[in-house]
């Protein structure tokens, strides 16, 4: 697929060579062949850019890849991208994560191209590779390669099409937020739970210790809601204004202080109970029922339609709406691109020097940095030899001439 600044480079080699040819005597015949030769080797240097783009191959266009819950906690994985272009006959687009230090790969899947231009994949429990991690933890990478169809390596072996990765402080932000609200879900499961085990109880003694435990749940769930809320700033700062990321976690810093609240209202309700030496006058404030500890500690976790449109919106969600944003929020994004070599970490000096990577060609990239098309090489590689040959031509020719003065 060319690109339309390819397609006007090379439209304009064309129109120079055209210019270049019947400048010498109105023909283009009429040109030396060493004369031509030279200046088919300059303009094919010229094309090398252009040759790129051609090289290139189809685009992704933009999309996300997000975590989601399967069997277990982030175990899954979601990628929808538009504007995708088919893969060449007999070749497929390969999506892999890559772990922090590019040392392993994990295929997830091969994308699939409607002729819409969308392309997505599911990666979960039914799918080949699936070994239950928590796949953000683990991974903090995704790369997409064109491979050949039906081919099944370990690792990306095609050109790399789109990829994303978290580094440094931003991959512990993302992994933080997740596993903060993630630790706020359970806390608050484990407080709904014994909220509705003692809401079932039938002695004071029962309800007391029920209510007793769903207090001190209640209690961790207002500090690790806090702390959520701060991790959800923390790595939506890290995001462009309006993009993915900082729009789910800000949604997700939202839920977050929803949980915090109606933990808080919870425990009050939770306190009330504690002070009555009564099992009826216990359970009014236990629940079920509205203003309850089981109500309250529902809405905690679960959120709470508070204008009744059957809807939970942004500012209606509770833990587990917080945890489903902070997945989003952490989304990859894949764009044209192979993943970044890593930087080599600094040897240890010792007696015997280590020489750096050495250039593959004079102006490339040297060992270890992007690989360079092939066709750009053999356009190279021409350009060379005709410089060569065009270089002779000319000098034997002006030997020639010099003879036939003397």
């Amino acid at each position: 697929m060319v690109g339309y600044h390819g397609v006007k480079q090379i439209e304009f080699i064309q129109r120079s060579l055209v210019i270049i040819l019947k400048s010498e005597g109105g023909e283009s015949l009429s040109m030396p062949r060493s004369k031509f030769l030279l200046v088919l080797a300059l303009l094919l240097l010229l094309s090398i850019p252009a040759t790129a783009v051609l090289s290139d191959g189809h685009g992704l266009g933009e999309g996300t890849a997000t975590v989601l819950d399967d069997a277990g906690m982030s175990d899954g994985l979601e990628v929808s991208l538009a504007g995708a272009s088919a893969p060449d006959e007999g070749k497929e687009y390969a999506v892999w994560l890559a772990n922090d230090d590019q040392s392993a790969f994990l295929r997830v899947g091969t994308l699939d191209v409607g002729e819409d231009g969308s392309a997505s994949l599911t990666f979960d429990s039914s799918s080949a590779g699936y070994a239950g991690d928590n796949l953000i933890a683990t991974y903090s990478g995704i790369a997409i390669s064109v491979e050949d169809a039906g081919s099944s390596p370990s690792s990306p072996t095609g050109q790399g099409e789109a990829s994303d990765v978290f580094e440094g402080d931003t991959l512990d932000q993302a992994r933080g937020l997740v596993m903060a609200m993630a630790d706020l879900r359970t806390q608050l499961k484990a407080a709904s739970m014994n909220a509705g085990m003692a809401a079932e109880a039938e002695s004071l003694e029962d309800v007391m210790s029920y209510v007793e435990m769903t207090a001190e749940g209640l209690d961790g769930a207002i500090e690790q809601a806090a702390a959520a809320s701060a991790a959800a700033a923390a790595f939506g700062a890290t995001g462009e204004e309006g993009s993915g990321r900082s729009v789910h976690a800000a949604l997700a810093q939202t839920t977050a202080e929803n949980a915090k609240t109606y933990a808080m209202m919870a425990r009050d309700a939770a306190q009330a109970a504690l002070d009555q030496d009564d099992v009826a006058l216990a359970k009014i404030f236990v629940g079920p029922g509205g203003s309850s500890v089981v109500s309250l500690s529902s809405a905690a976790l679960s959120g709470f339609d508070a204008n009744g449109n059957t809807t939970l919106e942004g500012n209606e969600g509770g833990a587990m709406q917080a945890y489903r944003h902070a997945q989003q929020a952490v989304a990859w994004s894949p764009r044209a691109g192979g993943l970044p070599v890593l930087a080599t970490p600094t040897p240890v000096a010792t007696a015997t020097p280590i020489p750096p990577p050495q250039p593959t060609a004079p102006g490339l990239p040297g060992v270890g940095g992007d690989t360079v098309s092939p066709v750009v090489l053999m356009a190279i590689a021409a350009a060379a030899g005709l410089l060569v040959i065009g270089g002779t031509m000319s000098i034997r020719n002006r030997t020639r001439r010099v003879r036939i003065k003397s």
